[in-house]
């Protein structure tokens, strides 16, 4: 598909680039379904209200479940930064702090789009796509980190508390102890670590939310688009 601009007697085409590969597709859905999960049954152990079987299946599935999720975004989502070398892309930098301050003040329309900074862009002749990720997706990503250790060391403590012996069954004795070791401060400082672990789950439903609403605006769909079947549509232009 392409079209001639008589102004600038450019042509323009529509190609299809990879934008998200294998790994990085299967991370995501299996994140997301993972996640949603773990909400639906988060509220069903806070609420105290059982769909599917009762508080004990419940609670066990959400153990299952935070493992799993612990596992996969502490240990594989690293591992496909590293063999697609994409570690420094995913680090915030002073920088991506301020071009996510001007991204929002483009989005409502306070500053032009022409001052929306580019943090990524497509080299044509090199057929690769450089500095790829997100300002707002590299500060989430690394706080995602630190969120879901948080509630993972809150989670396995409060349910000791409740039941003890009942994380036991599925985490080691030793990671108890540590994550025990944690929370002392917490508790010395009389801070709720209930309240800790529903300000995690707040966390994760609004950011969620808010990544849900960006994914689906008409600007943004090209994008969705690439995290499904990882391909992306880029109108390029190419020289007479």
């Amino acid at each position: 598909m392409t079209e001639a601009s008589p102004e600038t007697k450019v042509e323009y085409e529509i190609i299809n680039v990879e934008r998200y590969n294998r790994s990085q597709r299967l991370h995501h859905w299996v994140h997301v379904i993972s996640m949603l999960t773990f909400f639906f049954t988060g509220l069903e152990l806070f609420l105290q209200m059982y769909f599917i079987g009762d508080y004990f299946l419940t609670r066990s599935f959400h153990f299952v479940l935070g493992i799993f999720i612990g596992a996969w975004d502490l240990l594989y989502f690293p591992y496909i930064l590293v063999k697609y070398n994409k570690i420094r892309e995913i680090i915030p930098t002073p920088r991506d702090f301020l071009d996510l301050f001007i991204i929002t003040l483009c989005y409502f329309r306070i500053l032009p789009d022409s001052k929306y900074p580019h943090h990524d862009f497509y080299i044509l002749e090199e057929e690769k796509y450089v500095m790829k990720y997100h300002p707002g997706q590299k500060i989430l990503s690394v706080s995602n980190i630190f969120v879901i250790f948080g509630m993972g060391v809150t989670g396995i403590v409060l349910a000791e508390n409740v039941a003890p012996g009942a994380a036991g069954f599925f985490i080691p004795g030793f990671v108890i102890a540590v994550f025990s070791l944690i929370v002392i401060p917490f508790e010395l400082l009389s801070i709720n670590l209930r309240l800790i672990h529903f300000l995690g789950y707040l966390y994760f439903i609004l950011t969620t939310l808010l990544h849900f609403y960006l994914a689906i605006i008409p600007s943004n769909q090209n994008r969705l688009r690439g995290i499904v079947t990882g391909k992306e549509k880029l109108r390029v232009a190419r020289a007479e």
